[in-house]
């Protein structure tokens, strides 16, 4: 196995290792869905859980959120909302949401497409960011609840793990996967 130099972990502060499992999470995420055919984006394997498409799409949300927050260090500008890249809704926050507004059968959902296109989008950006935020904002700017950015960004992050986690059981539920997919630097 090799693992390219970019990604290595060498002289480790907060801010790198932020980076990199930013970097593990998406790219983990972006493996998980993008050879689907649409049909299988968006149906509902299991009754009662959500589809895959409804789990990506809260994963990058939540995401897009996150960087949002970054955007307003970088530019006060106004509200993180007025700095969102996807198109917010409130059908994709899942949490606190109650059930019939909740995505369901016979919903319009996103194409496997357009969510790896807004997929790399958001990647980009947010790498791009965390590199423009000095690490004492991450400890110290509050944001809501979330005592400081970097508590929203680990919760993000290892949030969006697992959900990639479910993504492949509901794969592996519709036989669409070799049991034991290949990680990115294998």
């Amino acid at each position: 196995m090799s693992i390219p130099e970019e990604r290595m972990a060498r002289g480790m502060d907060l801010i790198k290792a932020m980076r990199y499992g930013l970097d593990e999470c998406l790219i983990a995420l972006g493996e998980s869905y993008p050879d689907l055919a649409d049909e299988d984006f968006w149906r509902y394997p299991v009754s009662g859980r959500h589809n895959i498409v409804t789990l990506v799409m809260h994963c990058l949300q939540q995401h897009d959120d996150f960087n949002g927050n970054l955007q307003v260090e970088l530019d006060e500008r106004g509200p993180y909302r007025d700095w969102h890249f996807l198109p917010h809704g409130e059908r994709f926050e899942l949490w606190g949401v109650p059930q019939e507004r909740l995505p369901r059968k016979g919903d319009v959902f996103p194409t496997v497409t357009q969510v790896c296109d807004w997929h790399e989008a958001i990647h980009q950006r947010l790498m791009a960011n965390i590199d423009r935020i000095p690490e004492e904002v991450f400890l110290t700017k509050s944001v809501g609840p979330w005592p400081c950015l970097c508590d929203l960004f680990f919760r993000a992050t290892y949030h969006t793990n697992a959900h990639v986690r479910q993504i492949w059981l509901l794969r592996g539920t519709m036989g669409l996967t070799d049991p034991w997919p290949r990680q990115h630097y294998a």
